[in-house]
């Protein structure tokens, strides 16, 4: 047994007072005489000798009494364990509630976050009111990177909703970790104990308990809340298979939805909206447990922002039956091809005619880059050292570059080739070689073959260049019967380098002449125009490039959904681009608006699987750690059960009984005396 205020027990020195009145109590008598006092004297012998055992009893309740008086002072504490012991001083607490969707999920008494809530109130009244409290929520927002009092506690908890963000749990736990070793004394507050609780339904996608951090300092308990796994169908993906998007061109989006639940369904109806209007409609049968595909097609009237919105219809989890995209349609695609004053038919043919590609050619380079999508040299066998400097600081910027040798000295372009460390020209050799293979998953051919067939017609060159040995970067595109590539592609920084072979001439090729020239090419002005991305996850704050133009010395305008939400964002210069920076400000899915730019955030996916580990696999993932613990029973009040396990069995309760109760019977032995 072990005493929380030892000091107390200073007060078992106060049993010496009874004592001392119990020896100097001398009863005086007044003698009368009787002639025979032999029976008198038997008599009084006798009532002396009960007399004083009387007293001895009632000394020794005065004696119980203040014994249990000054135990209950001393709260006198048997350990739950052997290896536990009684804290003293100041605790500090770190409380995690999670907020998620899931916690949304009715239950019979309200809403699991609601319980939760209800939780932290029971754990509040487990500690001391000098005690301090960090209150955490998925948002993990730098208001809550503080200390709270009770009262400012139960005030927060009053303002909680749910949110989007879906942090891992070891995440969390590290930083309950970090703040409790950082802040454990500040403010004049100084902690002895570091206690964290994590509420949560201990959903299985965000649930990592293998990797909870360990910290031999910080006692953490686990309190899981009976969570009822459901059935949710939900839109799980949006993927929009389009390589540019042009007005008059057609959009296919890719939709698959998922089914968590433990039974099929049937005809999902999934509805596209395109700017306010229903675009499409069809249905789905998603079985248990699995996934299932469909694709719905629309097509752009309008230049600008598209904004679109797939749905479905699902209850009760209604947060993910919406995905909600944004795409810009461009002006048409600008071409510049630079022939050396030798035009290319088969390029002009390609380009010229279509109404999307604003196509322009010239002899040599005398034009600001910045302005084109893509650039073909087509035939220029050197290049000046500033015309280099100039085409590969735009490649490296995001631009693509289509390099078509001249039948003779294409040695001259290995300057501009080095400095994007692509494969450079070394001889030509005159031998008539057929393409052997094409690489199917190339972006190129995206969506261009339905399947391969053995019997395609392959090019045929009449002669080719060989690269040089020097180390560079490439990815093949068509191969040769020897070995040599036809087509390559290389990655320049943000932007591509194309390089043929062999001249785009009838003469050397009858690739000019084939079908498959048509998808190459045109796939590579298609592909020069980087597409930004049709959506964005909340709770995920990597900077968002904008497409609009901001000027830098006055304030961005305002993020707004057009309707009460509006914020002023952090909008940033990096790398030359003006990107957006998010801090958990935006909360609702949706499409935003910034000046000229539309961006589509939906809600994470992760919360969506209605899926939760239950005690015996939270017990058993935890087993052997000692610094992590589960609460006995999530159903019945937490105060009496952490009082318990925290400072052991508390007996100054029974103290005071068994005081009042030596009183008591002190009393009743002087009231029995008197009436004798």
């Amino acid at each position: 047994m072990l005493f929380s205020q030892p000091l107390f027990l200073w007060g078992l020195l106060a049993v010496a007072i009874p004592v001392v009145i119990h020896l100097f109590n001398v009863r005086r008598y007044r003698k009368v005489y009787f002639s025979n006092v032999e029976r008198l004297s038997e008599l009084l012998t006798e009532q002396r000798r009960r007399s004083n055992v009387r007293q001895w009893i009632v000394l020794a309740m005065r004696v119980l009494a203040i014994v249990f008086l000054v135990l209950a002072f001393a709260q006198p504490v048997i350990p739950s364990s052997k290896d536990s012991k009684t804290l003293t001083g100041s605790t500090a607490v770190s409380l995690y509630v999670d907020n998620s969707f899931s916690m949304a999920n009715a239950t019979s008494d309200g809403s699991l976050l609601d319980a939760a809530c209800q939780k932290v109130r029971e754990v509040v009244e487990a500690y001391a009111v000098s005690d301090r409290f960090q209150l955490i929520t998925n948002d993990m927002k730098g208001s809550e990177m503080r200390w709270l009092n009770r009262d400012e506690l139960l005030n927060a908890l009053d303002e909680m909703e749910p949110t989007p963000a879906s942090p891992l749990m070891s995440v969390v736990a590290q930083r309950q970790i970090d703040f409790l070793r950082q802040n454990i004394s500040s403010g004049g507050f100084v902690a002895c104990n570091r206690h964290a609780y994590i509420i949560s339904d201990f959903q299985q996608s965000t649930a990592d308990i293998d990797a909870l951090p360990a910290d031999s300092s910080v006692l953490f308990t686990l309190v899981p809340l009976s969570a009822v796994d459901a059935d949710n169908v939900f839109i799980d993906s949006v993927v929009l298979d389009a390589p540019a998007y042009a007005n008059g061109g057609n959009v296919v989006v890719e939709v698959e939805l998922r089914n968590s639940g433990s039974r099929d369904v049937e005809e999902v109806p999934v509805k596209l909206m395109v700017d306010g209007r229903e675009r499409a409609v069809t249905t789905v049968d998603v079985a248990a447990g699995g996934s299932a595909r469909t694709t719905l097609v629309f097509k752009i009237d309008h230049s600008g922002w598209v904004d679109g919105r797939v749905s479905i219809e699902d209850y009760p989890i209604v947060f993910d039956d919406n995905y909600y995209f944004s795409i810009q349609v461009g002006d048409r695609l600008r071409v510049l091809d630079l022939d050396g004053g030798k035009p290319s038919e088969c390029l002009r043919r390609l380009f010229a005619d279509d109404s999307s590609i604003d196509y322009q050619r010239d002899m040599r380079l005398r034009h600001d880059l910045t302005q084109y999508d893509f650039v073909v040299l087509n035939g220029i066998g050197s290049l000046a050292s500033g015309e280099v400097q100039q085409l590969s600081q735009w490649v490296l910027e995001g631009g693509s570059l289509l390099v078509v040798p001249p039948a003779a000295g294409a040695n001259g372009l290995n300057d501009l080739l080095l400095s994007l460390q692509a494969p450079q020209y070394d001889r030509w050799v005159q031998r008539r070689v057929k393409a052997k293979e094409i690489d199917y998953g190339n972006t190129l051919y995206q969506g261009v073959f339905n399947s391969r067939s053995d019997e395609m017609e392959m090019p045929t060159v009449q002669g080719h260049y060989t690269y040089g040995r020097a180390q560079s970067i490439r990815q093949s595109v068509i191969m040769l019967d020897d070995g040599s590539d036809l087509l390559s592609v290389t990655p320049a920084g943000k932007g591509r380098l194309y390089l043929f072979t062999v001249p785009l001439d009838a003469e050397q090729t009858d690739f000019v002449n084939q079908a498959l020239f048509v998808p190459t090419l045109y796939n590579m002005a298609l592909y020069s125009r980087p597409l930004p991305p049709a959506s964005y996850t909340l709770g995920v704050e990597e900077p968002i490039v904008l497409q609009g133009t901001y000027n830098r010395n006055v304030p961005s305008p305002e993020l707004t959904d057009g309707e009460e939400f509006r914020i002023l964002p952090d909008v940033r210069s990096i790398a030359g681009r003006q990107q957006l920076v998010l801090h958990g400000e935006l909360v609702h899915d949706g499409i935003y608006t910034l000046g000229d730019d539309h961006l589509a955030f939906n809600y994470p996916r992760c919360e969506s699987l209605m899926n939760f580990l239950g005690r015996r696999e939270i017990a058993k993932a935890i087993e052997g750690r000692k610094e992590y613990s589960l609460v006995r029973s999530s159903s019945k009040p937490l105060t009496d059960e952490l009082r318990a396990r925290d400072g052991g069995r508390q007996l100054w309760r029974w103290c005071i009984v068994l005081a009042l109760l030596a009183l008591a019977t002190e009393t009743a032995l002087l009231k029995l005396a008197i009436r004798k």
